[in-house]
């Protein structure tokens, strides 16, 4: 028996990477349990302040022998045999025994009923899964907010998937999945690590990760480009719509780099490896502007504004685009309007100048930015068309979306 315990051991320290030490440990744990439910059931009640008895493990790896025994304390009188012995029984272990002294009384593992070992084993596996847990915290503490790769290992019944890192089990859950993404068991796959759990014990992984999160576009960008790396090249603002699309408004500290070809790189080489990382999610690259009519006008690209019409106090830009830009600006389901708000801050309005010219039933004054300046321009029901041409004509790059409204909301 000796024998096979050793080899349990070892065997249970080399799969799961653990010290012997640490092993042994939650074998004397799991022992102590048993030799507590089986040999003090009714200690307890009799006692004000309970004490639990010293199991102790040495292991010869040598001559393969495993020994364990419990510590007990020498006194006079000894009142509980499972704590103390006498000094006349001690000095037959230990010859130098004295009072105060600990001796190791030999545990037999014979006297022990099998329902007792089957506690031992499963306090043995909550102890190993304790110590898991803990290496995983001290080794993964420092990564959150990084990214690394995974290996799909299994899903739950409620759709969360488990993922295999190195020496850790991380939890993709539910909510942070990319709604068009599949996976297969096996596969490997980026994820941002966006909080960690301290150990507490449970059999739940204590490393959750994230697909949807838009700090994973961060981290892939800073992977993928050297510039945006060593710091030359910014990354201002960012939004992500999981799975659909993303953009991205950079600026060059170096006034002879430029920010949005170094992030697409030669051939569009670097930008295409992070769409192929995120499973086809398409990413633009805005240049962003100081100015912010003009980044308003940058975060509707593709799309390209004629006028700008901006009012300062209510945050609201109406951008006005060709015919057959419209569509364009406002994007599949309205996303890339919705995305130039949420960039930008500001809420956009798209219109054509005939939709334009038809909603305006009074005078009033807008104010119009083109480059840096400000003009009032008054609009009339009956000219509003011919002085829009006339007064604001576009001097911007860029565009924004739709005929609907998009408003600037925070989120990932």
């Amino acid at each position: 028996m000796s024998a096979e315990l050793v080899a349990l051991v070892q065997q249970i320290a080399k799969d799961k990477e653990l010290p012997l030490e640490e092993v042994l440990g939650a074998m004397c744990d799991g022992i102590r349990h048993a030799y507590e439910k089986q040999f003090m059931r009714d200690m307890g009640r009799y006692q004000r302040k309970r004490v639990r008895p010293r199991v102790v493990a040495v292991l010869d790896l040598e001559n393969k022998v495993l020994r364990l025994a419990l510590e007990k304390t020498v006194v006079e009188n000894p009142t509980n045999y499972h704590l103390e012995i006498s000094l006349e029984e001690a000095r037959k272990i230990d010859p130098d025994a004295q009072l105060g002294m600990r001796v190791r009384v030999d545990l037999p593992l014979s006297e022990f009923s099998r329902a007792a070992m089957q506690l031992a084993r499963q306090r043995m596996q909550e102890r190993i899964r304790e110590i898991e847990q803990k290496r995983v915290y001290e080794l993964y503490k420092d990564k959150v907010n990084t990214v690394v790769v995974g290996q799909v290992a299994r899903w739950d019944s409620h759709g969360n998937i488990y993922l295999t890192l190195d020496r850790a089990e991380a939890l993709l859950p539910r909510r942070e999945q990319v709604p068009t993404e599949s996976f297969q068991k096996g596969e490997r796959v980026r994820v941002y690590i966006y909080e960690i759990r301290k150990p507490t014990g449970s059999t739940e992984p204590i490393l959750l990760v994230s697909r949807t999160h838009k700090e994973l576009l961060r981290k892939l960008l800073e992977a993928e480009v050297p510039e945006i790396r060593e710091g030359v090249v910014e990354i201002k603002a960012l939004v992500r719509d999981p799975g659909y699309r993303s953009k991205v408004a950079v600026a060059s500290k170096d006034p002879s780099i430029d920010p949005v070809g170094a992030c697409v790189g030669q051939q569009s080489k670097r930008i295409n490896n992070i769409t192929q990382e995120l499973r086809g999610e398409r990413v633009d690259i805005i240049e962003w502007n100081p100015d912010e009519a003009k980044f308003i006008m940058n975060a509707l690209s593709p799309a390209k504004a004629e006028t700008i019409i901006m009012n300062f106090d209510e945050r609201t830009a109406t951008v006005v685009v060709s015919e057959d830009q419209l569509s364009l600006a406002i994007g599949k389901q309205g996303r890339n309007v919705s995305l130039a708000a949420r960039l930008t801050g500001w809420r956009i309005d798209i219109r054509t100048e005939s939709q334009l010219g038809r909603e305006v039933p009074f005078a009033e004054t807008v104010t119009a930015q083109i480059g840096k300046e400000e003009v009032s321009v008054e609009l009339n029901a009956s000219n509003a068309e011919s002085q829009m041409e006339e007064d604001l004509t576009a001097e911007g790059e860029g565009a924004v979306e739709s005929s609907v409204e998009a408003e600037a909301t925070e989120g990932r």
